[in-house]
C-alpha cells in the first residue's frame, strides 16, 4: 500500500471516483499516516481512449485489470503496457481509440481514478444519489441495472450482478443511452408553417392540428404506429381512439418481425440465455449479436 501510494496523486476531493475508490477504502483501513517516499511523484501522459471514457493517467497503479478484460473478455487487443519499472504506461500501442461496444465495463473494473466515465464526470457524488434497480431496454438480453438519480434526473446507468444474464457486464449503449431523456428530445409539440419548417407550438394548438387531419379522413385511409418504448395503457388509449373512427391499422413491430403470438414456442425458441452456450447449433438471420446483444 505504502509503494501504491508513492506515486499516487493527492487529488481525491476532485476525482471522480472519491466515495467509491478500491484504493481509497483499502488505504483507510491499511494505508500509513505519513509516507517515507521523498521522491517526485510521477507524471504520466493522459490517453486518448474516446468520447466514453475520461483518462487520467497519473493515478494509474498498474494493476492490468483494464488489460485483462479487453483481451479475455471484449475480445480486443487494444490496451497494452509499454516502458519498464518506472517509466511502465498503460495504452494503445498507436493512438487509436477504444471503440468496442463493452468499453464502459472499463470504467467499472479500475479500481482508482485513471479510468472514469466521460459524460458522467464532475456531475455529482455517489452518496447524492438514489439507486433504483431495474431491466435494460436497450437490447433484447435484458440485463440487470442500476438507475442512479438525484431527484427527478438520471445521471448515470450501472450493471448488477446477475449470473444467469448478464454476469456483471452491461453494454455501451445500456450504461450511456440515458442521456436521450434531456438531450435532443422533444419536449414540447411542433407543427410546420407555411414554409415547411418545424416551429414550436402550444399543446392546444398541436392537439388542435391532429384532430383536423383526423377529422378530414377516412378509417381506413389512416394507420397508427406505436414506438417500443410505450406503455400499455397510452396503446390501449390509441387503440380504443382509432377504433372511434372505423380505423383497425395498428403496428406496434417497428423491426417488421412477423411472429405468431398463438404458439408459446414461437417466441420463446426454447433455450435459456445460458443454454446458448450448451446449442449443438446456432443459426443467425439477419442479425449481428455484436451490436444487437453485445454482452
Amino acid at each position: 500500500m505504502e509503494f501504491l501510494l508513492s506515486n499516487h496523486p493527492l487529488d481525491c476531493p476532485i476525482c471522480d471516483q472519491g466515495g467509491e475508490c478500491d484504493l481509497q477504502d483499502i488505504s483507510t483501513v491499511y494505508g500509513y499516516q505519513t509516507g517515507r517516499m521523498m521522491e517526485y511523484k510521477r507524471a504520466v501522459e493522459n490517453k486518448n481512449l474516446g468520447p466514453l471514457i475520461s483518462t487520467i493517467m497519473n493515478r494509474c497503479i498498474h494493476c492490468t485489470r483494464c488489460i485483462r478484460f479487453s483481451e479475455e473478455i471484449m475480445g480486443e487487443y487494444d490496451l497494452g503496457t509499454t516502458g519498464r519499472g518506472q517509466l511502465t504506461e498503460i495504452g494503445t500501442y498507436v493512438d487509436k481509440l477504444v471503440t468496442h461496444e463493452l468499453s464502459g465495463n472499463l470504467v467499472d473494473l479500475c479500481p482508482v481514478g485513471a479510468l472514469t466515465n466521460a459524460p458522467y464526470a464532475f456531475t455529482t457524488r455517489p452518496f447524492e444519489l438514489t439507486n433504483t434497480e431495474t431491466i435494460d431496454m436497450m437490447d433484447g438480453l435484458g440485463s440487470h441495472v442500476q438507475f442512479d438519480a438525484r431527484g427527478a434526473e438520471v445521471l448515470r446507468v450501472l450493471p448488477r450482478i446477475h449470473e444467469e444474464v448478464n454476469e456483471e457486464w452491461l453494454s455501451d449503449k445500456g450504461r450511456f443511452s440515458y442521456d436521450g431523456l434531456k438531450k435532443q428530445r422533444l419536449t414540447v409539440p411542433m407543427v410546420k408553417d407555411e414554409n415547411g419548417v418545424f416551429v414550436e407550438t402550444t399543446w392546444l394548438s398541436a392537439m388542435n392540428t391532429v384532430a383536423q387531419k383526423m377529422l378530414a379522413c377516412q378509417g381506413d385511409e389512416m394507420s397508427a404506429i406505436i414506438g417500443e418504448f410505450s406503455d400499455v395503457e397510452s396503446v390501449v388509449a390509441l387503440k380504443d381512439l382509432f377504433n372511434r373512427f372505423d380505423c383497425d391499422n395498428l403496428e406496434t413491430r417497428s423491426d417488421t418481425a412477423k411472429l405468431n403470438a398463438d404458439l408459446r414456442g414461437s417466441y420463446l425458441m426454447n433455450s435459456s440465455i445460458q443454454g446458448v452456450e450448451y446449442a449443438d447449433f446456432l443459426l443467425l438471420v439477419g442479425l449481428n449479436p455484436r451490436t444487437e446483444a453485445p454482452v
